[in-house]
């Protein structure tokens, strides 16, 4: 039990975890806008008020 790891040390690569934050990130932009030009269209073709 005396040869643990530390608690925080990073197991990861820098690279590794800004690329998949970037992915993620653009991931996350698409569906906003694709999401957002849906609901326009939703909300032009049915009159709520």
């Amino acid at each position: 039990m005396n040869d643990q790891k530390p608690l925080f040390k990073s197991p990861y690569d820098l690279k590794d975890v800004s690329a998949l934050f970037s992915i993620v990130a653009f991931f996350l932009i698409l569906a906003a806008i694709v999401g957002n030009n849906l609901f326009g269209i939703f909300q032009e073709n049915f009159n709520f008020g």
